[in-house]
């Protein structure tokens, strides 16, 4: 047997699903309680049924999401943790920068937060030009004095951010050293490493960032190596990075900032695979839980960012761009002041959890309007395997939204469902229309345990007429990790005019990354075949803060030149609207990729069924004005190509539930997806 398996590792469940590459099936999906406090007891859990299932000599891959990197910020569980700067640059970290985004007007805007002390920060001197160029000696017994009184004050990691080290890494590599030398155990975290890009503050709290989250989360990934090993010796274990790929632990215990957005990213490669798979090229994945909805845009490969903030920590880290607001099935409705009915960001969570679950909640939430509505399951979810109070959900939505606001509950249940999807709806304009995109060119890819119950009011309200439900949408994100390739990046800052750069140092400057990437991706075991490289440039007017980064490739003469200067006004135009001809654009960034090609499942397809098959069973449910509607329920598993189903219609199946809108037909494809297509104006 030839068994990949995806793990992925949710706030309230661990999903776990797999593909049989000699059968060319899927395994059916399973779901464990997650345990935060200790991961790798559920992951000891996991692989011991997994091994008593298949045996020990069947699983070959095992991919992982984990929250790890991301709830060691979130939580405040790093390790004690030091810096060492250049002389005369102790405070760029605390000083940061000054920028208050959204809370522009808040005078009471807090700063990002700090991960260690002034008093662990040390100036070391030594200097470099910004070319790399030495201007003075590293001075060692700087180093040696920071770091004999970092070891006696009980560091456990200590970042390394010098001036200019993305220009040339030798005194940041020297440091190093000193410091195994002196304390061999020590976790070090040098920035032309973590992220050899120019701005020092961003840099240094990236660096620092690493240096916090580094101990704990090497820790985790070497001991869910080792435990994987203990039950499938011939398995390689990958955990999912933020830009997509995967990576084994010897390459992500040196740079785990990499995993922070681990988990939200697999469902988004997992929907481009399905998009390459039935011919769509552009997609837009939203994946609801419990708490939050992850959207992301793809105009064919998935769009990037190289900045996130994680509760208030700024990390410089290549991301897949997805959205992220506080709407999901756990979302707590409420009358604020003046009668406004408002839905999240408070969650119920899972414990109470929505009021229909039964376990002492009390308050509304979108899961008990869908309860409410007709739209849910009035007896259970998860196939019978949770049971649902409807008449709790009834009184939560009655007392706390129908009566203040004086109308039936089945009206209020309705408001709340169009608040949310109000919500979602904007945060979809904000990642389409805002960056140049048409939403109606797209096809919306909901998964998540609830994505596919509020997906039909979504792209009606989007004027997106065509919707794609995968199989086990409440286990995609899982299923999605079966489909990475392992991704390594090096990248570097060099600033120079495009129209004065020569086509030879451009070139030279990708060469010697690509050199690197190559190396790296065969010290994980990829021949020079299988690695496929991609390359990418960070360009600006000159005069501006930021870039736009383009797709670029061989720079050989002044045609290439001109491609990339055609390239950068264009997705500059597509990004803000307009474009300079006349300005100088300067090259800020070079950057390559490469991924590390890993086989793919061969996803079979199946034979046509039966066009129009009978209900399994029948109830009302409540369209806004439509009322209320006899509603058809199909189960999904009894569903198989070519089956065709008028809205309004509702389909359940373990891991979720899919509402069809009056007006809609959804069909079957051949690989049992559920395309939907949604009747929009023109």
């Amino acid at each position: 047997m030839a068994i990949r398996i995806g793990i992925d590792v949710g706030g309230t469940f661990t999903d776990v699903t797999g593909f049989d590459d000699e059968k060319g099936a899927a395994i059916p999906v399973r779901k464990y309680s997650s345990n935060p406090s200790d991961p790798l007891k559920v992951m000891d859990e996991i692989l011991r049924d997994l091994q008593k299932d298949f045996g020990k000599d069947a699983v070959r891959l095992i991919l992982h999401g984990s929250t790890a990197a991301l709830n060691t910020l979130l939580e405040d569980r790093g390790v004690r943790a030091g810096l060492l700067t250049t002389h005369g640059f102790r405070d760029v970290y605390e000083i940061a920068r000054q920028w208050r985004g959204d809370e522009v007007f808040n005078l009471f805007c807090p700063a990002p937060k700090m991960l260690l002390p002034r008093e662990r920060i040390y100036e070391v001197r030594g200097r470099l030009n910004y070319m790399g160029e030495e201007v003075a000696p590293l001075d060692r017994a700087d180093i040696e004095r920071a770091v004999k009184a970092l070891v006696a004050d009980g560091v456990e990691a200590i970042a390394l951010c010098f001036l200019f080290a993305y220009a040339n890494p030798a005194h940041e590599r020297e440091a190093a050293n000193i410091i195994r030398e002196i304390a061999p155990d020590m976790y070090v975290s040098l920035s032309h490493e973590v992220n050899p890009e120019w701005r020092e503050y961003e840099r240094t709290a990236s660096t620092v960032a690493n240096a916090y989250i580094g101990p704990p989360v090497a820790r985790y990934l070497h001991g869910l190596e080792a435990l994987s090993g203990s039950y499938f010796p011939s398995a390689r274990t990958l955990m999912m990075k933020s830009d997509g790929g995967a990576g084994s632990a010897r390459m992500l215990s040196e740079k785990p900032i990499q995993t922070v957005m681990s988990g939200p990213v697999a469902g988004v490669i997992g929907a481009r695979y399905l998009g390459d798979l039935t011919g769509r090229e552009n997609l837009i994945t939203f994946d609801v839980g419990g708490t939050s909805s992850d959207m992301a845009v793809l105009p064919g490969e998935p769009l990037f960012k190289t900045e996130v903030n994680i509760a208030r920590h700024p990390l410089r880290t290549q991301t897949v761009d997805i959205e992220t607001i506080g709407a999901g099935g756990g979302s707590i409705a409420s009358i604020e002041l003046g009668g406004v009915l408002k839905v999240g960001p408070r969650s119920a969570g899972a414990i109470p959890g929505p009021a229909c679950y039964d376990r002492g909640g009390t308050e509304p939430a979108l899961t008990d309007a869908l309860v409410v509505l007709g739209h849910l399951n009035l007896d259970s979810l998860l196939g019978g395997a949770m049971a649902i109070a409807g008449a709790k959900a009834a009184e939560a939505v009655e007392r706390h939204v129908a009566k203040p606001l004086d109308m039936s509950v089945q009206h209020a249940a309705w408001g709340i469902l169009t608040v949310l999807a109000a919500n979602c709806t904007a945060a979809m304009r904000m990642i389409t229309v805002e960056r140049g995109y048409d939403p109606r060119e797209f096809t919306l890819v909901p998964f998540g345990g609830m994505g596919p119950a509020i997906a039909g009011r979504i792209a009606g309200d989007l004027g997106i007429g065509r919707i794609m439900v995968p199989r086990d949408p409440g286990t995609f994100s899982a299923w999605g990790m079966l489909v990475a390739d392992v991704r390594q990046e090096r990248s570097v800052t060099r600033l120079m005019p495009l129209d004065a750069a020569q086509p030879a140092q451009i070139e030279a400057l990708y060469g010697e990354l690509e050199m690197q990437v190559i190396a790296d991706l065969k010290g994980e075991n990829f021949t020079r075949e299988t690695i496929v490289l991609t390359r990418y440039a960070g360009m600006r007017y000159r005069g501006q803060s930021y870039e736009v980064t383009v797709t670029t490739g061989p720079v050989r003469n002044a045609d290439d030149i001109a491609a990339m200067t055609e390239a950068f006004h264009t997705a500059h135009k597509r990004r803000y609207g307009h474009m300079a001809a006349n300005e100088t654009i300067e090259i800020v960034t070079v950057k390559v990729v490469g991924a590390g090609v890993i086989d793919k499942p061969d996803l079979p397809q199946f034979p046509a069924g039966e066009k129009t098959p009978a209900p399994q069973a029948s109830r009302k449910a409540w369209f806004g004005e439509a009322g209320w509607l006899d509603t058809p329920v199909y189960l999904r598993d009894g569903l198989q190509p070519g089956t065709e189903i008028f809205g309004p219609a509702i389909v359940e199946e373990k891991t979720s539930t899919i509402v069809i809108y009056p007006g809609q037909t959804a069909r079957v494809d051949a690989w049992q997806n559920m395309e939907i297509e949604v009747a929009v104006e023109e």
